[in-house]
Parts: structure tokens; sequence; C-alpha cells
């Protein structure tokens, strides 16, 4: 009897209990994963929320953290049309916010070199369009670059980098497409050191053919002087600078600049042939093809030549020309050129002086075409062997040394001797030029020109 009491009160209190603990546990399972809190996208909401532990990143992406992407609609959801706002990040960071590029706003100047140069951005919450504003008011800073590469090579390289201006030092780094980056920017491409030297003439010593154009499309005047106070064509025209000298002249500059005097001891010293030296010293007027023609560049002398540079342009004091200085340095094939051969073309045409058999022939194309017998220097007065240019010819000549007639008159390098017409014995008997028959030096006069050779053997 009492047993089937117990049963029957089980049977319907069990139950009950049983049901109400797991409404319990649940209840309380719930809580725990904040299933009943409230959202956070709230209407009333104050303050946007901000994440506890931003993620920095560099470029335009920006990601809020993860706790507040669980609240917040993905950045890429929201439309172009709706107003985004920078949170204040200082309690973050303690750095001001920057500056977000906007329609009303101007983009600040991107200085940095390279996409790894680029400052970097701090992660910030962003606000939806629909949240209250902010109860921290915003305070909009100027966006600063980070330090100039260039600027920070040079303050660990360079003793004087504040002597330094910036285009000055692209230049010496021979980076023509940052310089001009640099002058749209706003930087004087023609400010110049404190030592008086400008960007052009650094290029120019450096032989930098493009930058040259890179400053001269940013307005530089290609006629200002450097700290040599020489035009930098003529700084140009004392190097093998030949790509410089045809930039510098196809960009207008004058082939005929002459140095101004006195000429700066700085110049003078580096120059290494004594007869430009001396020329640079005592005499006016040194032209850069004069320099040219003095050191022995032939490709210079072309590029000025054919930019209108004029050969018989003589120095102011002196009156030499510049195929003197290549004659004093026996530069045959530049003084071919300064007469007006063409340089890529070979002399056809050969006259040739035997000294012991006191005879001279003309070849033409490998074939003798004239001959004759000779009288050359005598003792005291030999004549001098080697290998000669034609560099003028006078029909009637008279000596300035020996005051004689010398008809047919063929000079040899601008020199006191040559070939001409005189009295002939078949050996040594003259002062030390050539003397030919009258009939053959007339002949030989005929068939040789300005411009080619005389071998003088023994």
């Amino acid at each position: 009897m009492k047993a089937h009491w117990f049963q029957t009160l089980s049977a319907f209190c069990l139950p009950p209990l049983v049901g109400a603990g797991v409404c319990v546990a649940l209840i309380g399972m719930l809580k725990q994963n904040e299933l009943f809190s409230s959202p956070v996208n709230h209407p009333t909401a104050d303050v946007a929320p901000v994440a506890k532990k931003p993620v920095h990143t560099t470029g335009a992406e920006l990601r809020p953290a993860k706790s507040v992407e669980a609240n917040f609609p993905p950045v890429a959801s929201i439309k172009p049309t709706q107003p985004v706002e920078i949170a204040s990040i200082k309690k973050l960071q303690g750095v001001p916010p920057p500056v977000m590029p906007s329609a009303t706003t101007p983009k600040a100047p991107d200085t940095a070199k390279t996409a790894e140069d680029k400052p970097t951005l701090a992660v910030v919450a962003v606000k939806p369009a629909f949240a209250k504003a902010s109860s921290i008011p915003y305070e909009p800073k100027k966006w600063r670059p980070i330090l100039d590469p260039i600027s920070e090579f040079w303050s660990t390289l360079w003793p004087r980098t504040d002597a330094l201006p910036t285009i000055f030092q692209a230049v010496l780094l021979r980076d023509a497409e940052y310089v001009a980056h640099l002058v749209a920017m706003g930087f004087d491409p023609s400010e110049r050191t404190q030592f008086g030297d400008t960007p052009l003439c650094a290029a120019v010593r450096s032989s930098q053919a493009d930058m040259v154009e890179v400053l001269a499309m940013c307005g530089v005047d290609l006629n200002e002087p450097g700290r040599e106070n020489q035009a930098p064509i003529l700084v140009a025209s004392l190097r093998r600078n030949t790509p410089v000298l045809a930039a510098l002249t196809s960009l207008g500059v004058d082939p005929n600049t002459r140095f101004k005097s006195p000429i700066a001891k700085e110049l003078i010293d580096r120059c290494t042939i004594k007869d430009l030296r001396n020329a640079m010293e005592s005499d006016r007027g040194v032209t850069p093809l004069i320099c040219c023609s003095a050191r022995g560049d032939v490709e210079g002398a072309v590029a000025l030549m054919k930019a209108g540079a004029k050969p018989g342009m003589s120095t102011s004091r002196y009156h030499r020309y510049p195929i003197n200085f290549a004659a004093t340095q026996g530069y045959l094939f530049l003084m071919r050129v300064l007469l007006g051969r063409d340089p890529d073309a070979e002399p056809d045409t050969l006259v040739t002086v035997d000294l012991s058999s006191q005879r001279a022939w003309v070849t033409k194309n490998g074939k003798v075409i004239a001959s004759t017998s000779v009288s050359t220097g005598r003792e005291g007065y030999r004549t001098p062997a080697g290998r000669y240019v034609i560099t003028d010819k006078h029909r009637s000549h008279t000596s300035t040394l020996y005051h004689c007639a010398m008809p047919w008159f063929m000079r040899l390098n601008c020199s006191a001797i040559g070939l001409h017409s005189g009295y002939v014995t078949g050996r040594p008997a003259s002062h030390g030029c050539i003397r030919l028959p009258y009939d053959q030096a007339k002949l030989f006069f005929s068939l040789t020109g300005v411009g080619d050779e005389v071998e003088i053997v023994h």
C-alpha cells in the first residue's frame, strides 16, 4: 500500500522538477554566451566602439579589430555615398589622427620614393552613417610625410648635408626621375650650394646627359656658371663628355662660347695638357673646340662642329686656332677633321719622302702616280721624320724667316716646314723644307689636297 503511494507521488512530481532544472541550466548557458545582451549598434549609442587591440597595416585599406567586425557591417558594404569619419585614436597611440583625402580636402604631396617609403596609417574604427556623432571633438591635423630617404642618406654619408639642396643631392645620386618629381613639388632646380655650385654643373661634371635634358625642361639657365665661374659647356669641353656636349648644343647653347678671364686656378690645375694649360693662363678667348682639339677629343670636336662650332675661330691674344693645338699634340686624324675632311673616310692620297734616297712620290689608292728627286734639310737643319698632314696650301708663298719665294707651298702640321718649289741638288741642302723641281712641285700641288697625309721616312 505504501509502495503504491510513493510511486504515484514520484510520477506526478519528478518530471516537473527535472524540467525546471533543465530550464535553469539552459538560461545560464544562454546568458553566458551573451545572446540576450543588447546589440552594439543601438540607436542611442554615443560613441562608436573601437578595437581593444588594433591591427596595424600599410596602404589605403582600413580594417577594424576582430571584436568590432562582429558588430559592424564590413567596410566594403558601406556605400561610397555614405559619409565616413575617422574616430579619435589619441587614447590608442597618443598621436593625432591623419587627414583622409576627400573632395574638399586637398591631398598632400607624396614625397616617398617607393611603396616601402610611404607613411604608415594607423587602423581606426569606422563609424556607420546611422550612428550619432562622437562626443570626442575631432581635431584635423596636417599630414606630414616620413623623412625623405635621400636626406637620410646624405645625413649619414655626407658631413655637410645642410649645404646641399635636395635637387643637388638627387643629381649626385643620378636620379633624373626623382629630380623631375621634386621640381613638380616646388623645389628650385637652380638652387645653389653654399660653394656657389649648381645642379646643372654637377650633372655636367658627372657626364649625365639625361639629367641635363631634365633640368633644361625644368627651366634652368643652361649658361649659368657654377663654382668655376664658367659656362657649363666649357666645363664639359674639358672632359670627354660628348653626350653632354651634344645635349647642350641641341638645347640651344652656343658652341662658340669663350672662357671668361681670369680662369680659376682650380680649373687650370685639373688640365693635364701643357699647351692648353698655358693658353688658359696667358691667352684669352679659349673656346670649347680648342679644348677638345688640345685634348684629342675627336668625338667632342665632331659634335661641336655639327652644332656650328667654328674651326677658324682663334684665341683673342695670340691668335691660335684649334688646328694649332691639335698639331702641337700630333693628332693627325683630328687635324683632318678640323680641316673639313669626313671623319668616317680614310685618306686615299699619301705623299712619301725618303730622306736616305732623297726622293718623293705620290700614292693614290696604293698606286704611285708621281715621283721626283728632292733636297731635304742639311746638317743642322735636318728634316724631322714622322707623319704629317698638309694643313694649308699656297700657290705663291714667301718665307717669313728667310724672305725667299716658295712657289707651290704645302705646309705640314701648321709648322715652318713644307714641300715647295726650289733648287734641287739630289742631296740635303735646305733649311728643313722639302724642295721639289718646279714642274714636279706644281704636279704634287695639284694631286694633293688639304688634309692629305705626308710621311717622311729615313
